[in-house]
């Protein structure tokens, strides 16, 4: 038997379509706004009491850390506007970056485990996090709403499984 690896046309593979992606759940960008804030009270509180005990530089660092703080929530912001996922027939495929796009697709016959977690904040505002731990790389999607993230989770178990099965 000879060995045979002809090109395949690009034309034929299916295309992941922008339309057909789902953005997560707009109560995340409150949650990760709510981290930035956060972590912004924590060092005004810190250089206000430090510069009534050293001088007037903790208020300078201050004002670093907080332009700082502001542009990663910036950043959250559009980052977090650009992520979303995709569920096809044999696949799920997750969207995210702002000037690197990345696409990552997981084939649901490689798919092995999935969990879902839910921190305090996430779930005081309806949210969850599902992984997927897979036989190549894992995936995670936050700021899914609790419902989403579990239908999506017993759908990708019992696709993986009906896959597994049909393969054996």
């Amino acid at each position: 038997m000879e060995f045979s690896n002809p090109p395949i046309d690009l034309a034929g593979v299916p295309q992941l379509d922008d339309a057909d992606f789902v953005p997560l759940d707009p109560a995340y960008l409150r949650v990760a706004l709510i981290g930035h804030s956060i972590f912004a009270a924590i060092v005004l509180i810190a250089g206000v009491v430090l510069s009534f005990l050293v001088g007037w530089i903790p208020l300078v660092v201050m004002a670093g850390i907080l332009v700082l703080v502001g542009l990663s929530a910036l950043h959250s912001v559009v980052n977090i506007r650009n992520i979303a996922w995709q569920v096809r027939q044999h696949d799920l495929s997750y969207r995210s970056g702002v000037l690197v796009r990345t696409v990552e697709t997981l084939p649901f016959v490689r798919i092995q485990h999935a969990r879902i977690s839910r921190g305090p904040i996430e779930r005081r505002f309806g949210l969850a996090k599902l992984h997927i731990n897979s036989a190549g790389p894992d995936l995670s999607i936050a700021g899914l709403a609790s419902d989403d993230a579990d239908r999506l989770k017993r759908l990708v178990v019992e696709r993986a499984g009906e896959l597994t099965e049909d393969q054996t």
